[in-house]
C-alpha cells in the first residue's frame, strides 16, 4: 500500500496532440512512468503497433482514432493495471498465423478496457493469460464478409475472473469467444450478425461450464465443445 501511495504521489499527467509538446502516442509512453496518464487529444494517429509494457492510463479525448493501416496489431498490452479507455481503433491487420487483435492483452492482470470503438479489426479485443480484467462498454464492428477474415468479437484464452459487461458486437465470427477460462462473469452484451453470441471451448473434465460462467443474462447462443 505505501508503495502505491508513493507512487500516485509521482505521477504525472502527459498530453498528446498536434499543439502538445508529444506529438505522438510512442513519444508519451517513452516519456511516461508507472503511473502516469496520458491524455491523447482528438485525431488520427498512425503508429503501427503501440506496446504498452508500464502501468499507466491511456485515456482518449472525443475518441481519438489509432489507425492500423491494415497492417498491424494496434495496441498491444504488456503490463498489469492497464487502462484503455476513449480511443476508435481501426484497421488492424489480418492474418492466417497470427492473431492480430485492435487490443492484445498479453500475460496482463487487472487491466481495464472501456469505452472504446473498435471497426475492421481481425480480432477486436484478445486476452491472453488474463487475470481479474475488465472489459465493458466497447463497441465492436467487423465488416469482413468471409470468416477467415475475421477473428472473434471478444476472445479469451487461458483466463480467470474475466468481467465482460455492456459491449455490443456486430459482424465478428463469434461475439464472445472463452476457451480455458474460469471464474468468469459475461453480462448485458448485445451481439449482431454474427456465428455465435458465446461460444465456450473447454476440457469436459478438468473445466466444466458451470464453474466458468458465474452469470449470463440475455438471449445466449452456448456451444460448448470438449476437446479430446
Amino acid at each position: 500500500m505505501l508503495v502505491l501511495f508513493v507512487n500516485s504521489l509521482h505521477a504525472k499527467t502527459i498530453r498528446i496532440g498536434k499543439q502538445q509538446k508529444f506529438k505522438t502516442i510512442q513519444q508519451g509512453l517513452f516519456f511516461a512512468a508507472d503511473g502516469d496518464t496520458v491524455l491523447v487529444e482528438a485525431g488520427q494517429y498512425h503508429e503501427k503497433n503501440i506496446i504498452i509494457n508500464k502501468t499507466l492510463f491511456l485515456i482518449g479525448i472525443n475518441h481519438p482514432v489509432l489507425d492500423g493501416d491494415n497492417k498491424y496489431e494496434i495496441i498491444s498490452i504488456k503490463a498489469n493495471g492497464v487502462l484503455v479507455d476513449g480511443f476508435k481503433i481501426v484497421h488492424s491487420g489480418v492474418s492466417s498465423i497470427e492473431d492480430y487483435a485492435g487490443i492484445k492483452i498479453y500475460n496482463g492482470r487487472d487491466v481495464v478496457i472501456r469505452n472504446n470503438k473498435l471497426e475492421d479489426t481481425f480480432f477486436g479485443i484478445y486476452i491472453q493469460h488474463g487475470i481479474n480484467c475488465t472489459i465493458e462498454k466497447n463497441t465492436l464492428v467487423s465488416f469482413s464478409k468471409e470468416e477467415q477474415q475475421s477473428g472473434n468479437g471478444i476472445h479469451c484464452w487461458k483466463a480467470d475472473s474475466m468481467r465482460i459487461i455492456a459491449n455490443n458486437i456486430t459482424g465478428h465470427r463469434d461475439g464472445i469467444y472463452f476457451e480455458f477460462v474460469t471464474n468468469s462473469i459475461i453480462w448485458r452484451n448485445v451481439s449482431e450478425k454474427i456465428c455465435a453470441m458465446v461460444c465456450i471451448l473447454c476440457s469436459a473434465i478438468t473445466m466444466p461450464t458451470s464453474a466458468m460462467f458465474l452469470k449470463i443474462t440475455g438471449q445466449a447462443l452456448l456451444l460448448c465443445f470438449p476437446i479430446m
